[in-house]
This record gives C-alpha cells, sequence and structure tokens, in this order.
C-alpha cells in the first residue's frame, strides 16, 4: 500500500524544490489531496479553524433538519448533529498562471 502523500513546505526553498513540486504534481494528479507539514501555520490556528467549522456547519445542518421536519411532517427525525466529518482545505490562487510550477519563488518571512 502506498504511502499518504505528505507534503513538507521547508523544502520548497532548497535543493530539493523540484522533487517537492513533483510530489505536490503527483499528490494532485494521482491522489487529488495531501498533508502539508511545516507550513508556518499554528496548531492553536487550525484547532480554532476546525472548532469554528464544526460549529458552523452542525448549526446548519441541524437548522436544514428543523425545516425538514417541518415541512415534511417527519417524526422521529433527529434535530441533533453529532457525528460530523470535518475536512480542511487550502486553494492557493495565482495570477497569472505561471508557465511552469518550478518557476514559483516562495517568499519567507526572514523577519528584517
Amino acid at each position: 500500500m502506498e504511502n499518504f502523500p505528505l507534503i513538507n513546505m521547508k523544502k520548497l526553498n532548497g535543493e530539493e524544490r523540484g522533487a517537492t513540486m513533483d510530489k505536490i504534481k503527483d499528490a494532485c494528479e494521482n491522489w487529488g489531496f495531501f498533508e502539508l507539514v511545516n507550513h508556518g501555520i499554528s496548531h492553536e490556528l487550525l484547532d480554532t479553524v476546525e472548532r469554528m467549522t464544526k460549529e458552523h456547519y452542525k448549526k446548519c445542518m441541524e437548522q436544514r433538519f428543523k425545516e425538514m421536519v417541518a415541512a415534511k411532517a417527519l417524526e422521529g427525525v433527529e434535530t441533533e448533529v453529532t457525528n460530523m466529518d470535518w475536512e480542511s482545505t487550502f486553494f492557493l490562487l495565482i495570477s497569472p498562471p505561471p508557465t511552469s510550477p518550478k518557476y514559483l519563488i516562495l517568499e519567507t518571512n526572514t523577519g528584517d
């Protein structure tokens, strides 16, 4: 069994950039997703985003269930969502599109 695609963002600046870009391309084409490490986003922020996303979708689903029950006079339908999957997705938009991803330059904050 193949390993889940894991992309180390620190390797985008340096000698391993080409190989890392190839891994991203392969993950997008063959898996449709990948996990990023060393991206610089704090665990606290990710936890907050996950919690807020779960709360938002739980409220939306509960409202939809309530509307469905009221509209169809369904009995025995639960109006609370307790088991829900969570997914995190980040989109990167580049304008204008580069001719080759290998020529993209990753900017880093050096603190200067």
